[in-house]
């Protein structure tokens, strides 16, 4: 018992640590992060391995007359493993991916909740269990799709809530109807529903392939997930290729060999249908994800097709199929993570989210692309890669169960898979090396070539700035060089840490006139804006835009260089300074 509450209890309590201790370094906090993850694997293991050995782990109780129990099985046990190993993985990678991001205490608080949660979901005793953990997963993991806050990302978190709120309404019906029929909600041996009859069951199966179908995106129920591929990438990898999906596809098992059963599910109509269904989900899921330039939507889609893979052996009703479900469950977790990891790498390294656009980054991140290209070929399913023996069990599952067209649809997605990876990889080692190797701590060799008649412009930077830039093409810049800002023929650049690094350093050196920033964060950008003390400070826009004509204020009579405009006799009214925040999308004059 004790393993199970800790295992349970682990994440929460990391979480409520991480949100309520004052802001601390990042070190400090990765540890705290590390450590209560790491703890709560370590007895879900422990839990798994006494599930496996055939002992019985169980939390019961009773409230307002309804029974609550955690009692978890061998299917309980690999969802669990799944889920806290891998978390263990996304942990360390957003140590790395979030380091410079905004609002990391959200992220890493809901980020270890969330890890209790979807083993509340594993673990569940019953159907009422199960629900109220499935409810709490939407919640829980709906700041981590809004992370970044802008307009695309609460588009997503909103589509999010509704398709998840729809399908737990759904599932809520379900769960009263199957508790009117037998007065029984609680997970055994025998399926809830075993020795009942009736074309009523139909629509109760529908209702709950409709509730768990949502996060499980079976078509056409998929429309949340694209969309919140705008999450932060760790949480595009885990929570939507692991946790929030495989929630979804461990209820639809759950309903289907513990609510029913195989039997009453075999001959009921919609028993016979969802085979299908899952085929078509295959098929249309993976033919849409080879039409996605941008790298991580395709990662989307083709998600969509995979979890139908699981779906399709659990719908065969067979030992084989239900053994190449529970193998796939493993085998594509760890693949697409892999291919996650290496999308937000290759997108925060060289800059590019559209696979159109990274024809020759292979050669700036080979260990990248060849990972990538590794977990390609496995989920295309080749040997000896471990895709390979998961299919292999669902085509015998398929042909146990007389759907022979099925085990033809999963060679043919097969191919389609070839087609959505290979090119991938391909562009991207195709024609001359691009860039610098970054896996190497190589950096982007910089010119520029701004004339002014038939002088050449100077570069100078700081000694900080790396050496071998600074020996072949920068000359070195003294203190004095930052208070140079007009009317000559030199750019001095300083490289910094973070934004209140520059922030600092534009307030000391600068004359107060005209100041830029040009990022795609939007933190950052009113970070800058609201510290920098200029008369105008820019957004994504050049400072040359700084002009009393183009401001709509007159012609301009005079040049400026100081954060006072006005020249000649002043009154109190030209003293006064304002600040113009001007925001673009990449505009210059």
């Amino acid at each position: 018992m004790i393993n199970l509450i800790l295992a349970l209890l682990s994440g929460i309590l990391g979480g409520l640590i991480i949100a309520i201790i004052p802001q601390v370094r990042n070190r400090i906090r990765n540890l705290i992060v590390l450590f209560f993850l790491v703890v709560g694997t370590i007895f879900s293991w422990r839990v798994a391995l006494l599930v496996f050995a055939g002992k019985t782990v169980r939390i019961a109780g009773e409230i307002a007359g309804f029974s609550w129990s955690f009692a978890p099985d061998p299917l309980s046990a690999v969802f669990g493993l799944i889920a806290t190993t891998l978390w263990i993985f996304a942990a360390v990678y957003s140590f790395g991916y979030m380091d410079k991001k905004h609002k990391q205490r959200t992220y890493y608080s809901f980020f270890l909740i969330a890890f209790s949660v979807t083993l509340g979901v594993a673990y569940s005793g019953n159907l009422i269990v199960l629900y109220l953990f499935y409810e709490v997963l939407t919640f829980v993991t709906y700041p981590l799709v809004i992370h970044e806050r802008s307009p695309e990302a609460m588009k997503a978190g909103s589509k999010y809530i509704l398709y998840s709120l729809s399908g737990a309404g759904a599932i809520l019906i379900a769960i009263v109807v199957t508790y009117n029929l037998t007065g029984n909600v609680d997970f055994t041996r025998n399926a809830i529903l075993a020795g009942l009859s009736g074309t009523g069951l139909n629509w109760l199966l529908g209702l709950f392939i409709i509730g768990f179908g949502v996060k499980a995106a079976i078509i056409p129920l998929h429309g949340w997930l694209p969309g919140a591929m705008v999450a932060p990438t760790p949480v595009s990898a885990l929570l939507h290729a692991v946790a929030v999906v495989y929630s979804g596809v461990y209820g639809i098992t759950r309903v289907v060999y513990t609510v029913f059963g195989r039997e009453l599910v075999g001959q009921l109509t919609l028993g016979k249908v969802l085979p299908w269904v899952a085929a078509f989900t295959i098929i249309v899921g993976v033919v849409i994800a080879t039409r996605q330039d941008v790298l991580k939507r395709r990662l989307a889609y083709h998600t969509i097709s995979q979890l139908s893979y699981i779906l399709l052996g659990v719908f065969t009703l067979q030992p084989w199929g239900l053994a190449g479900a529970m193998l796939h469950m493993f085998n594509y977790s760890t693949l697409k993570v892999t291919l996650f990891f290496c999308a937000g790498i290759i997108s925060e390294q060289t800059g590019e989210t559209e696979i159109s656009k990274m024809k020759g980054a292979g050669w700036m991140l080979p260990k990248t692309f060849i990972a990538f290209a590794v977990a390609s070929l496995g989920m295309i399913g080749m040997l000896p890669l471990n895709t390979f023996w998961s299919k292999y069990y669902l085509m015998k599952g398929s042909v146990a169960a007389g759907l022979w067209p099925l085990a033809v649809a999963l060679i043919i997605s097969g191919l389609i898979n070839a087609e959505c990876f290979i090119p991938t990889v391909v562009n991207a080692f195709r024609g001359e090396r691009v860039g610098p190797n970054l896996e190497k701590g190589e950096t982007c060799s910089m010119t520029m070539t701004c004339c002014m008649g038939q002088k050449q412009s100077e570069i100078r930077a700081i000694a900080e700035t790396d050496a071998k830039l600074l020996n072949e093409i920068l000359k070195k810049a003294s203190k004095d060089d930052f208070y140079q800002e007009y009317l000559d023929e030199s750019l001095s650049l300083k490289i910094v840490e973070n934004t209140q690094e520059a922030i600092n350093h534009i307030n000391e050196h600068h004359t107060g006139h005209s100041d830029s920033i040009l990022t795609s964060d939007e933190a950052s950008a009113d970070m800058f804006t609201r510290n920098v003390d200029s008369a105008a400070v820019y957004v994504n826009a050049s400072t040359r835009f700084t002009d009393g004509f183009v401001f709509g204020l007159g012609a301009e009579i005079g040049i400026s260089t100081q954060k006072l405009h006005a020249r000649g006799p002043m009154g109190l009214k030209a003293l006064t300074t304002y600040k113009y925040i001007i925001k673009g999308n990449g505009q210059v004059r």
